[in-house]
């Protein structure tokens, strides 16, 4: 097996252990249907009876010793005819006239079969009824009915019968019905029901064009998963209660990938965005900022997202003064710096609401102020409106070292995140890696033993292409 097969059966199960839920419930609702259908169906009883066709030579008759042969092959086309004799309406009408039954031949005769049997001169004869002493007693009165029937007929002519019936082995009345089987209804329904409910997961899976495990989206995008966020109850920054929780890890690990892009010291300014709102990027970006300060570096977090500001809360810190006044020439740099709780980390909120935002991020100002931060800081971290948005996070983006993109775990889009990285890539923006926010355990994810520790030789938990 190679190394696709292997890949797309992996991925085939992870479809079904996703679905998993859905495959139950479609399944056991068939698996009901089919009890409910089966215990209200009324049952219908079956037997057989055996009857012997013998022919008999006309007491007139010359028959030679070599005619035994041709006697067997006569009695065998006799049972073909007298078998159809069976399945016809006026056998069907003198039972019903014997046995007062209150039905009609051609209802009768739906339920009677009657063939030879291959290779002999026996008939059999199988009756179904939902009234078992009724199914024998029908079965043994055509034995009797085609016997008489046939002496009938043979009485015209001036010799004496030459064909007889007879009734060799006599219908019992059965016990069990053979309809309906619950057993087989229920295998049946559960083998249906699993079949459908997969390909039912399969159709939803594919109609879903949300990017989820890590290996689709960097076959998307031919970028590298640089961290794995897992849901995080609130938008909020990890502390020191949380020191063996699997989202510090998490943002760990991504400390560890982004510090590997800046082994040269080339890669200091970094701007975190995403395709779309809500998926995350200012809890990653805020983060990211809070864990590379924990791990000893000097680190200034910028609120560039000018729309909806929402970094200074993360941090708990006051919105009052913020990189928007600088670019207005209101306030000196210094006089936005706010310092938070965390040591080595400052903040630049993004200050009041300005009435155009892409002029002033896009200005040689703002170009201009985070070269003159690159000198008294380890790592710039800036928080960005979504690309596919506004034109914000583009404006910004010639002047910073690379860009993290954040994507939301079953809610971005496959083409809204080729086209985020189409649109950074346009202007010659640097794609560092994505971000994979607000996933769920069990989601092709285990977060129950990774540990994201940083390996002493610096090596990174993933290499970005």
């Amino acid at each position: 097996m190679d190394k696709s097969t292997d890949t797309d059966l992996i991925e085939s199960l992870h479809i079904l252990g996703k679905r998993k839920g859905l495959i139950l419930i479609v399944t056991l609702l068939c698996m009901l249907a089919a009890a409910i259908i089966s215990s209200r169906m009324i049952p219908v009883y079956e037997t057989s009876a055996k009857l012997l066709v013998a022919h008999r030579p006309a007491a007139s008759s010359n028959q030679t010793t070599a005619d035994p042969y041709q006697s067997v092959l006569l009695d065998e086309r006799l049972a073909k005819t007298f078998s159809e004799l069976l399945n016809g309406q006026v056998v069907a009408n003198e039972v019903i006239k014997r046995l007062k039954l209150n039905t009609g031949s051609g209802d009768l005769l739906k339920r009677i079969t009657a063939a030879p049997i291959i290779d002999t001169q026996l008939i059999q004869v199988t009756v179904k009824d939902t009234n078992p002493k009724r199914a024998t007693d029908i079965t043994n009165m055509l034995g009797i009915v085609l016997s008489e029937r046939i002496k009938d007929i043979q009485s015209f002519s001036s010799s004496e019968p030459v064909t007889f019936i007879r009734l060799v082995e006599p219908a019992t009345q059965p016990i069990y019905p053979v309809q309906p089987k619950p057993a087989l209804y229920l295998v049946i329904s559960m083998l249906a029901g699993l079949m459908f409910s997969s390909g039912l997961a399969f159709l939803l899976e594919r109609l879903d064009t949300s990017v989820k495990v890590a290996p689709e989206i960097e076959r998307l995008t031919g970028l590298s998963a640089l961290g794995t966020i897992p849901v995080m109850t609130n938008r909020r920054a990890v502390g020191k209660q949380e020191a063996n929780s699997v989202v510090l890890e998490a943002f760990r690990s991504l400390r560890t990938n982004i510090q590997y892009f800046n082994f040269d010291q080339s890669t200091k300014v970094i701007l975190v965005s995403s395709a779309g709102p809500k998926e995350g990027k200012t809890t990653v970006s805020a983060n990211l900022a809070i864990m590379l300060a924990k791990g000893g570096q000097k680190v200034m977090f910028i609120d560039c997202d000018f729309r909806k500001p929402q970094a200074h809360t993360v941090l708990n810190v006051k919105n009052e003064v913020g990189l928007s006044n600088i670019l207005a020439s209101k306030v000196d740099a210094r006089g936005a710096v706010v310092s938070t709780q965390i040591e080595g980390l400052d903040m630049i909120p993004s200050g009041l609401i300005p009435p155009n935002p892409a002029e002033m991020l896009g200005s040689t100002r703002m170009k201009d102020f985070l070269m003159s931060l690159r000198t008294s800081y380890d790592f710039i971290i800036i928080d960005s409106p979504p690309i596919l948005a506004v034109t914000d996070a583009a404006v910004v983006a010639p002047n910073v070292d690379g860009v993290l993109l954040v994507t939301r775990y079953g809610q971005t889009k496959k083409h809204a995140l080729i086209s985020a990285k189409a649109a950074f890539e346009k202007i010659g923006a640097r794609m560092l890696g994505i971000v994979i926010n607000h996933v769920m355990p069990g989601n092709g994810y285990d977060y129950n033993y990774i540990r994201y520790e940083t390996h002493p030789s610096g090596a990174p938990a993933r290499r970005a292409s």
